[in-house]
Order: structure tokens, then sequence, then C-alpha cells
């Protein structure tokens, strides 16, 4: 194992140095996968899900053209494989024409997609909730368009009969739709890493991303075992409605994707995704086998949904700290502090507690500006209000008022507090250092809440005595 760990990173330097080796092994995957759908494959041309479409979106997306020549060649040797499998009559030239119409069918809408994608992602205003919403639509729509194009390929070619197209396009699509919006977002991780790209689906569920929680396993096999239980209940009960209880499994992947990370959270899903088509054919429950292609659909778009979850509680979280803080200061904002204050206010008139506001501003201001500059102003204002959020206790409430003005409420804070509050926030104030000669002061002006206060009354009383400060020489507390 030591061995291993330390020859990792020099194994996986020397495949990325040998583009040979990666684009090999690339075809060898490509050609793997297509076998996988083809396990499950319930009638001619349509399988339960078809995986060599999310391998082929998520390396033209993470690899761009580059990997045409690896993925038509790919497609051409498996007509060669398929014209023999299905025992059809067409010649070694039929053969290599179909395979080249197939693979340009195949790739075309899958790389026009891919290539939109990458549009959105390098986006500055690209979010992964707006991410997940493009990349789904963008797999529906090019799984839809390479559908119609691979199957006039292969009617062209003689591999599919024109009668067959009105039963073959709509599970040919949901299984191409499923094997995209499942297993792209696990495939482009995995290849982020051998192709290393300034722009890929990595940047959301990438290699960065590989941790999973200590529970994860279990998470893991309960979902699979309530997998398991579904279908079997189908294939007991053999009706249409008991299909449907595959949706159950929305729940547990929802669970996954709020609680792990996103590189987990797509093998989890494609590892469902993979047991569902599996247990289609060994529980033989074919005549459901529609219902199981949307299941899967839909069990992965709403675990790409749940992963924008957490990124929206953040962006929100981000706005409302936005919203409620000051950006110079970082203490909060004039609309918040005022909604905070009426808070306060109508809680300790309530609770007939007591409650006190208290207004500073800096005392000489303009001429530290003028003398100084304004660069220097906005530190002394910082700095003032990092020493007095130090002196005052988590339930006080400190806001920027405006200009070099601040307000501070105290709940359940006698007067006498409040004075003793102010002096020492007087006294932190003069031992700020910033230039020389500089000595930072403020004024103080309290108010006591009484009955029939709001914050206005409360804060003009305030404002008063902070003036009666100014007039009895300023760099002290007043009381109201």
């Amino acid at each position: 194992m030591p061995y291993q760990a330390e020859n990792a990173p020099a194994l996986l330097s020397w495949l990325r140095s040998s583009v040979l080796l990666r684009h090999s092994l690339l075809f060898i995957l490509w050609l793997a996968v297509w076998m996988l759908g083809l396990l499950v494959e319930y009638t001619e041309h349509a399988s339960v899900w078809f995986p060599a479409a999310g391998l082929t979106f998520a390396a033209l997306f993470i690899v761009g053209l580059r990997i045409l020549p690896v993925l038509l060649l790919a497609c051409v040797v498996i007509t060669f494989w398929t014209v023999h499998y299905y025992q059809l009559q067409l010649t070694s030239w039929q053969t290599l024409q179909g395979g080249f119409l197939f693979g340009l069918a195949h790739i075309v809408p899958y790389y026009l997609g891919s290539q939109l994608l990458r549009r959105l992602a390098i986006t500055t205003q690209c979010t992964l909730p707006l991410f997940v919403i493009g990349f789904i639509l963008l797999a529906a729509s090019s799984a839809l368009i390479a559908t119609w194009t691979v199957i006039a390929a292969l009617v062209f070619a003689g591999m599919m009969s024109i009668s067959a197209v009105s039963a073959t396009w709509l599970p040919f699509w949901v299984g191409d739709m499923a094997g995209v919006i499942v297993l792209a977002p696990l495939f482009a991780a995995i290849l982020s890493v051998f192709y290393p790209a300034t722009t890929s689906l990595g940047q959301f569920v990438g290699p960065g991303q590989r941790f999973a929680s200590r529970y994860f396993i279990y998470k893991l096999l309960l979902n699979l075992v309530l997998l398991s239980l579904a279908m079997l209940l189908a294939n007991y009960a053999d009706t249409p409605e008991s299909a449907f209880a595959i949706f159950f499994l929305v729940i547990p992947h929802m669970w996954i994707a709020c609680t792990e990370s996103a590189f987990y959270t797509t093998l989890s899903v494609a590892i469902s995704s993979f047991a569902i088509a599996l247990l289609v054919n060994i529980f033989a429950l074919m005549d459901y086998v529609m219902v199981y292609q949307f299941a899967i659909v839909v069990i992965g778009a709403n675990a790409l949904f749940g992963l924008a979850v957490p990124a929206l509680m953040a962006s929100n979280n981000q706005l409302r700290l936005v919203a409620s803080t000051d950006s110079l200061t970082r203490v909060a904002s004039r609309d918040y502090l005022q909604q905070r204050s009426e808070l306060e206010i109508s809680r300790s008139l309530q609770q007939d507690e007591p409650l006190c506001l208290m207004v500073f501003d800096i005392d000489h201001f303009k001429q530290i500006n003028d003398k100084y500059g304004h660069s220097t102003g906005d530190q002394v204002l910082l700095h003032a209000c990092q020493q007095a959020q130090q002196i005052l206790r988590p339930a006080d409430v400190i806001g920027r008022y405006g200009g070099d003005e601040f307000v501070v409420i105290l709940p359940n804070t006698a007067k006498e507090a409040v004075v003793a509050i102010g002096n020492r926030i007087i006294e932190r104030l003069q031992q700020i250092e910033l230039a020389e000669q500089l000595t930072v002061s403020a004024s103080f002006g309290v108010a006591a809440l009484q009955p029939g206060d709001s914050f206005r009354s409360l804060f003009e009383r305030a404002d008063a005595a902070l003036y009666r400060a100014k007039q009895q020489g300023r760099s002290q507390v007043a009381w109201h």
C-alpha cells in the first residue's frame, strides 16, 4: 500500500503526459460502457439507460474536438460489432459507411450541447443552480436531437427498418437522456483528472470534492435495499401501480445530495441507475420499462438539484449578510439596525425589561479626513468599531447609522452599566495608532427606554445627549 500511494502521483503524471495512452483508455472505456448499455437492452437499439451517451457528452465537454477521432473510431468499431451481433446482411463497406454516419449522428448533437454548457460554465454569472438547470435542459435536448439523427442514420444505413421508428424513438430518447443526466457528471469528474482543463464540469462535480462522510456507505446500502424492495414489490404485484414505487428513491437520494459531496452524490445515482437497469432484466419487468427509464431521469435530475440546495442556501446567507452588514466597518447596516432595534424595543416593553440606546460619533472626524486622508479616516471607523465590539456583549447590537455616527442597542442594561461601557470604549479608542499625532476619541449620548418609545423617539433623545456631550468638551458620555 505505501508503494502504491507513493507512486500514484507519478502514474497520474505519466498518464497526463501521454496523449495516446489517455485516448486509448477512453476508447476502451467507451466500448465498455456501450456494452454495459447492451446488457440492459430490452429491444433493438433501446436500453433502459444508455451510458455511452453520458460518456460522449462528458468527453466532449472536458476535452472538446480533440477527442472527436477517438469517439468516431469507437462508433465505427461498435457498428461492426452490432452488425455481427444482430446478423445484419451488410457488406464491410456498407458497415463502415453506417458506422461513420452513426458516429457523426451520435457525436454532433452532444458536441453542440456540451459546448453550449461550456459557454454557460465560463460566464461570471454562472452559479451551481444555474449550471444544473442548464445541464439538464441541454442534456434532454441534445439526447432528443441525437435520437433522431442516429435513427435517421440507422435507417439510411439499412440497420433499422423505418417501420420500427415510431415504437423506438421515445425509449431511445429517454434511455440516452438518462445516460447523460445520470452519468455525464460522474464521467466528467473522472475525465477531469486525466484531461485537466481550465473549464470543466469538474468545477462543480470534480476530484476536489471527493470527500465522503463515514456514513456514506450505509446511506448507499440503505438506498440499494429500498431499491431492491421496490422492484421486488413490482415483481410480486405485477401491476403498473407497483412499478411507481421506485420513485420513492427520490427521498434517500435527496438526503445523500444534501449531506454528501457532489462526487459521491453522482456516484450514488450512477450505482442506483445501474441497479435499476439490471433488476429490470433480472425481475422481468420489461412491461414497465418506461416507468423505470423515467424514474432514472427523475432521480438523477432531483439529485443534481439537491446539490444546488446548499449552494442556494449559502448564496441566500451571503445576500442576507451583505444586506445586514455595513461594507466598510462590518457592523450592522442602518436598515438591519433599525429592524433589530424595533424588535428589541418591543420585546423589552412587553417583558418590562430595561434597554438603553447609545449614539456615538468620532470627534473631529472631518479634520482627520482633511489632514490624513479619507483612507486613514476609513481605518479610524473600522478600528473604532472593532474596539467597541470587543467591549460590547454578544446580545448588544452595534450598527453604522451614517457617516461616522454609530448606534448601539443594549438590551436588559441599566443606565450605570451603559455609561461604564461608553467610558471603556473611549479608553480603547485612545489606544488606536494609525498615524503620527493622530488621537482618536468619540462622544457618546445615551437614552433609556420609556413606555411608548419607538426607535425614532429613543434615538432622538440619545442624539440630543450626544450633542450635549460635544458641547461639554467631547470624549465623554452624556445621559439624556
